[in-house]
């Protein structure tokens, strides 16, 4: 298993594209390790209407993070250049490997699973470059990615990588049939404490139907980062 929740957070800070042509497989790489450089706590929380919201907490050390649903409910992630490694965290600081079943469990009704928070998609193999499109407004390039194995409700990603800054702007995620499951959407970003970059202030995460029409929507939101100042333990 290959997570990259982080990517998900501060794929923002990665520089531009200038390349007309660049390689897919580099764009999905940049966009990780992206998720390495910085050193930060963000508090937030997961909010559909109709459900009680989600508070969320991420501690990011180095190639160290670890994500907070609550006390009873924490991850650890450790991420490299090629590689990353998702934990679960008991209350005494022990770790050990998630559960494969657990990626496609909703988060307290929301539309966001455990495999939306992880993004592993984004360790699979085999980038291909699709071409390019407008994105709501942005000029963005579009890469495909396909799940090497069986697990999880993935089959086929793509990924809309923003031209200007480098980080993802869209990604819709299909079944293993084809048929459209989710995507993401960047709603807002935020500068980080240094002011060398800039990192998610809301994402729309949505379910899709046939059509691509939104059937249910959950937005991830947090507040301006603070400096990496709250206990950490490195696993």
């Amino acid at each position: 298993m290959k997570p990259a929740f982080a990517a998900f957070l501060l794929a923002a800070s990665v520089a531009p594209l200038h390349a007309q042509q660049p390689d897919a497989a580099a764009m999905i790489r940049g966009i990780r390790i992206s998720a390495t450089l910085q050193q930060m706590d963000l508090d937030g929380e997961i909010r559909k209407d109709g459900q009680a919201n989600v508070p969320v907490k991420l501690f990011v050390r180095d190639n160290n993070m670890q994500f907070w649903l609550g006390e009873n409910d924490r991850f650890h992630i450790r991420m490299g250049d090629e590689s990353a490694k998702l934990m679960t965290v008991d209350d005494k600081g022990g770790t050990k490997d998630f559960p494969a079943s657990k990626l496609v469990q909703s988060i307290a009704g929301t539309d966001v699973t455990y495999e939306d928070l992880t993004l592993r998609f984004l360790y699979w193999p085999g980038a291909q470059l699709e071409g390019e499109e407008k994105i709501r407004g942005e000029d963005c390039f579009k890469v495909r990615l396909n799940n090497p194995g069986k697990d999880g409700a993935f089959g086929v990603v793509y990924v809309w990588v923003h031209k200007k800054y480098g980080a993802f702007w869209q990604i819709r995620a299909h079944d293993k049939k084809g048929k459209a499951l989710k995507e993401f959407q960047v709603n807002s970003v935020m500068q980080l404490p240094d002011g060398k970059g800039y990192t998610i202030k809301e994402m729309l995460v949505n379910s899709l139907n046939a059509d691509l029409r939104v059937t249910s929507q959950t937005r991830l939101t947090f507040k301006k980062p603070g400096k990496a100042a709250a206990p950490f333990k490195r696993r």
